[in-house]
């Protein structure tokens, strides 16, 4: 007969909360995920019959293969630890969440999940800070601002390399009194790095669009740029919003950042691919600084018109900073923007 006595307060949100998250949260959003990433090579397929995109995709679709992987072993390790917790362990002293606890650092899947979710999180921010630095780095002094963000990136990778060897190597005893801080510390410097670069890019195509219009008067040539803007804002202000709340909670010790901790590997995967699934069909941009000439790196970027079918569609609308714009045909917008540097 179980003498347990029934589970009450935070002890019973906490259970729950990792049930719910871990499993029926964590398969939703790891869905959506797996969707965008169909969308994503479906969209991409035909960029592999271009040979001067062929590598970028390759590389492009193979990161974003890894970053799945790693997801999908980490949503599969989760539902195996909840599974074995919760059926096999229901009546252990605390319940089940109590039981995964003690045995946190005991069990190889787990420290295999740990790792991948680190894969996610680094290659994840890793991207933003390049992002950044494609697009700054297209003018004079623009690369000193990515120094503020990459400073924040391997401080996160340094915090996040010491809190997984402690989580593998303590005892759970000393696990459970460790500081907070540096764990809010972690997750500061992770919704930095989401939101700081995101920010500066936004305020980079934000001035150089309203240069366009100054220059110009009143021209579509300037709309490509708030809607790169547009699409950045709406793929990681979720994300953002997701860091910023673990932040907050972390600093306060409150349950409920169960919920969000198991669920935030999945947004940053989702705000990954929509990005990269808008690049990709076409309603975002695509950086080629590589291909770049000397002659034009200190220009602000080149934009691209990608056209279909004819001779003169091959012949890209070339501009830089300056009023050398000379559009082909008449479009009321883009249907690719290449900013000169990098594929996502």
């Amino acid at each position: 007969m179980d003498r347990n006595p029934p589970l009450q307060g935070i002890l019973l949100l906490l259970n729950q909360l990792e049930l719910v998250s871990g499993t029926t949260v964590a398969g939703t959003f790891y869905g959506i995920a797996f969707s965008l990433y169909c969308l994503y090579l479906h969209a991409s397929i035909p960029r592999l019959r271009e040979h001067d995109r062929r590598r970028q995709t390759q590389f492009m679709m193979t990161f974003s293969s890894i970053i799945m992987l790693c997801g999908l072993y980490y949503l599969v390790s989760n539902a195996w630890v909840i599974q074995d917790a919760y059926i096999k362990h229901a009546n252990f002293p605390g319940g089940p969440f109590i039981y995964e606890t003690t045995t946190y650092n005991t069990q190889p899947v787990i420290a295999v999940g740990l790792v991948c979710v680190s894969i996610i999180d680094i290659s994840t921010a890793a991207i933003q800070i390049w992002r950044l630095w494609v697009i700054w780095s297209s003018i004079k002094y623009g690369r000193f601002v990515v120094i503020i963000p990459l400073l924040c990136f391997f401080g996160f990778v340094a915090l996040r390399i010491r809190t997984i060897v402690l989580d593998l190597t303590l005892p759970i005893q000393n696990l459970a009194n460790q500081d907070t801080k540096a764990h809010t510390a972690e997750s500061a410097l992770q919704a930095t790095i989401t939101i700081l670069p995101t920010i500066l890019i936004a305020g980079f195509l934000i001035f150089q669009s309203w240069r366009q219009r100054k220059l110009l008067g009143k021209s579509q040539l300037s709309a490509p740029y708030m809607n790169v803007v547009a699409i950045l804002v709406e793929s990681y202000t979720l994300e953002s919003t997701w860091g910023i709340i673990i932040a907050a909670l972390n600093s306060h010790e409150q349950p409920v950042t169960q919920f969000f901790g198991n669920t935030q590997s999945y947004i940053e995967i989702i705000a990954y691919l929509l990005v990269l699934y808008r690049v990709a069909s076409g309603r975002a941009y695509e950086s080629q600084r590589a291909h770049e000439p000397q002659n034009t790196r200190s220009n602000l970027s080149s934009l691209h018109w990608n056209h279909t079918a004819t001779t003169e569609s091959s012949d890209a609308i070339t501009s830089g900073t300056d009023m050398n714009i000379r559009p082909t045909e008449k479009k009321s917008e883009p249907d690719i923007i290449q900013i000169q540097g990098s594929p996502a």
